[in-house]
């Protein structure tokens, strides 16, 4: 294959070679090298090769208008995030997932066809997703197909646009995505605008602590969160931070849970259990922290800044959209309190949120 063009000729070496590479395998589908986006037109022996730049100088500023200020507000960018794609971008479809261990990713947002979606636990094998998490590349990854995959996220046909997202330390922590069976704007955009996504949540994502060693903790086969041995581990290092950091700890429970296990069954309590948890998980910004403490209890551990969110009333929204999905009376209780309330005595804080935890059952 002779390759003339003085455009060809003005890349670097090593680019070159990648571009060569890519043109001498029939089977590769678009090329993205150096931020161009290389696709080929073949007709007979001839292949014409088109390089194109991304133009999302303008949707790049309305991804930063339309994030900057949710993410100020405590919105969590995983959540945040596909719904902004999509409507900046025109794809029918957008994930974003963090990972919760080797075999395991939580979808916390997923937008499609212009409505929002709960959030669930996935398969990483069954993900088109997969392979971003086996590497540490930030490249990338384009698939078309036009039959059934494994990945639950996906109709029959379509093109699929995957990027990881790395912590500071170049950790892959999720990835963000998008899927349309025809895109409506040109992948070159969408790919960029993708990109800076993920260097933005990248960035905003709090940096670990630099003494904090590698902990591996239980999970709740019903709900997927953490329990109670990964809540005592966060109330100590919560302890160790005070005063220069306070927390606040809300204790939760599920008002008549026994009953409607009674009268509806199992099965129902357990759906209402995983609504609640996956309803708590979209409140949850990126340093909160959410744990299952019991048969009907849920404990949230959350950073607070100069001043503590307004969790009161997102717990009331929480029960309003609760009763409302499910059909069903429905309501939630909350004790709240802060660390600096008890000089940063965890063993006291627990006990105070469950105090006030009691209280406010009593009052319903």
């Amino acid at each position: 294959m002779q390759w003339t063009n003085p455009a060809f000729d003005a890349l670097p070496k090593d680019d070159r070679h990648q571009v060569e590479h890519w043109g001498q395998d029939e089977s590769a589908g678009i090329l993205i090298c150096a931020g161009t986006l290389f696709e080929r037109l073949i007709a007979g022996d001839h292949t014409l090769v088109i390089a194109s730049g991304h133009r999302a100088a303008q949707q790049q500023r309305q991804l930063m208008q339309a994030l900057i200020p949710q993410l100020q507000q405590g919105a969590n960018p995983f959540f945040a995030l596909p719904k902004i794609l999509c409507e900046l971008l025109g794809w029918n479809s957008s994930a974003a997932c963090t990972r919760l261990n080797t075999e395991q990713i939580a979808l916390v947002g997923h937008w499609h066809n212009q409505a929002q979606h709960s959030p669930r636990t996935l398969e990483l094998s069954a993900s088109l997703a997969a392979p971003l998490y086996a590497g540490h590349t930030s490249t990338p990854q384009v698939q078309e197909w036009n039959q059934t995959t494994t990945d639950p996220l996906l109709p029959e046909k379509g093109i699929w646009l995957g990027q990881s997202v790395q912590d500071a330390e170049g950790t892959i922590v999720g990835h963000l995505a998008l899927w349309d069976t025809e895109p409506q704007t040109s992948l070159a955009d969408s790919i960029h605008l993708l990109q800076l996504s993920a260097d933005l949540v990248g960035a905003w994502l709090p940096p670990k602590p630099a003494d904090e060693e590698p902990q591996t903790f239980s999970t709740d086969p019903l709900t997927h969160l953490l329990q109670r041995d990964a809540l005592d581990h966060a109330l100590i290092r919560s302890e160790k931070q005070h005063p220069e950091h306070d927390y606040l700890l809300a204790l939760i429970d599920i008002d008549g849970l026994s009953q409607i296990n009674h009268e509806l069954g199992q099965q129902e309590g357990d759906r209402i259990l995983c609504t609640f948890a996956a309803k708590l998980q979209q409140i949850c910004r990126p340093n909160d922290q959410i744990f299952r403490f019991g048969g009907d209890e849920f404990v949230l551990l959350i950073p607070v800044g100069k001043q503590p969110p307004p969790l009161a009333k997102r717990l009331d929204q929480i029960n309003r959209s609760m009763a409302e999905q499910l059909k069903l009376p429905f309501h939630a209780s909350a004790g709240l309190a802060l660390m600096s309330e008890v000089h940063g005595n965890s063993d006291e804080l627990m006990l105070l949120t469950n105090s006030r935890l009691q209280q406010t059952k009593a009052q319903n």
